[in-house]
């Protein structure tokens, strides 16, 4: 089954949109990074995988060494457009050639025709690097790897119908009746979406049995629309819970305080009846005298007795 993506998302380059991929891979001895860019209208991918000494030795000849994890870590930023500091451009050969012959420092060597020619298939992801006083450029080859497999985005399909399925099996603590009522009814609404979804892609499945070479770009397009749909019905159903367990900590929290805020008021009718209380034991203990010192008290203030 293919991997998921660690970081993903649609850049525009010189009026062109491409999907940016990366991920990375394998253990601490065996660790690659993995970048994609894919061309959102014609499908055609270019790739690039690279080891943990190759990241190190680029940036080690930029002047601004990084280690392999710190430069995902920067490209992933780059990826999803969460810091300023880093950013993307996707050249060709040709781009990048051009951009060498304007550097007054550096010359272009002549290069045979049959390797310009591969070299023009390629396309070079570059990371800009951008501090107080200078622009650090990483680039990254990537090589053409065609057309996308559309086993692969089968496969991509049938991932994310399992992960939706598990997370709708997960249910918060403490949810009240209508709460669940609410989410069957929303899972039942989801279900009927599935099994749609289901019978266009077995309606699909049907289709490439018959179809030719000419409508191939065509049948990625309808496998990338439904896998966009379940992409897009998980993001809605991850926020829809998290919502609702937002909701529901919010409540707790205030029915504490108000439990807290009764306790406060019962300790404080305690003490005071354990005050009356003892006041009146101390009028009891005094007896009579007590009696005696009220019909006095007109006498004291000034009055006059009966």
């Amino acid at each position: 089954m293919v991997e998921p993506w660690d970081a993903q998302s649609c850049l525009s380059f010189r009026g062109r949109y491409f999907v940016i991929s990366m991920r990375a891979t394998g253990s601490n001895c065996d660790h690659k990074l993995v970048v994609q860019a894919e061309d959102k209208i014609t499908t055609d991918q270019w790739r690039g995988v690279f080891e943990t000494q190759y990241i190190e030795d680029l940036t080690h000849k930029t002047g601004n060494f990084k280690q392999a994890s710190i430069f995902e870590n920067m490209l992933k930023m780059s990826i999803t457009q969460n810091s300023e500091s880093v950013s993307l451009d996707l050249l060709t050969y040709s781009d990048l050639d051009a951009l060498r012959t304007k550097s007054a420092t550096s010359h272009s060597a002549d290069i045979p025709s049959s390797k310009k020619a591969t070299l023009n298939t390629k396309r070079y992801l570059i990371l800009t690097y951008t501090v107080e006083f200078d622009r650090i450029h990483y680039p990254l080859p990537l090589t053409y790897m065609g057309k996308p497999d559309p086993v692969a985005l089968q496969e991509d399909i049938v991932r994310l119908k399992a992960e939706l399925a598990q997370y709708k099996q997960r249910s918060p603590p403490n949810w009240s009746y209508t709460d669940y009522q609410k989410l069957q009814q929303d899972y039942d609404s989801l279900l009927v979406e599935k099994q749609e979804l289901e019978r266009s892609f077995d309606l699909y499945r049907r289709e490439v049995k018959t179809t030719t070479k000419g409508s191939a770009i065509k049948e990625i397009r309808v496998l990338k629309g439904v896998l966009k749909s379940l992409e897009e019905e998980l993001i809605r159903e991850r926020t829809k819970h998290q919502k609702q367990s937002g909701r529901k900590t919010r409540e707790q929290r205030e029915l504490v305080a108000e439990l807290q805020e009764v306790r406060s008021s019962e300790r404080n009718l305690r003490v005071r009846v354990k005050s009356l209380t003892n006041e009146l034991a101390v009028l009891r203990r005094s007896g009579g005298g007590g009696v005696r010192g009220g019909a006095e008290s007109p006498r004291l203030n000034g009055g006059v007795a009966p």
